[in-house]
């Protein structure tokens, strides 16, 4: 028995979070100083031997300077198109980088 129905849409979420930061040219090391872990652990749950939780999602996303919604509704998207093939992917993950800029200039300082 699965842990999850949703087990495929899971580890195609784990791939295109380990695709958004390839994109933003951040290593597992990098990511995981940033996360004040270890990069065994950044492997983990890219290969989804480690489960991550939403907010787990959330620290992972705001390491690499994106955000967490922009991300997540650009994974929705793309998740219904996944069979088609990896360029989805890419366009998807370059949408997501342009949105996510635009959100982060029009964050009012708190």
């Amino acid at each position: 028995m699965t842990r999850t129905i949703h087990k495929d849409h899971y580890h195609l979420l784990l791939s295109f979070m380990q695709q958004v930061r390839e994109e933003v040219g951040i290593t597992q090391a990098q990511l995981a100083q940033r996360l004040r872990t270890t990069q065994s652990y950044v492997s983990k749950c890219e290969r989804g031997e480690r489960r991550i939780d939403i907010m787990e999602f959330v620290a992972y996303c705001e390491a690499l300077d994106v955000d967490a919604g922009v991300v997540l509704d650009a994974f929705l998207d793309y998740r219904n198109y996944h069979f088609l093939d990896a360029e989805h992917m890419a366009t998807a993950i370059a949408a997501l980088m342009r949105k996510s800029k635009r959100r982060q200039r029009m964050r009012v300082p708190g």
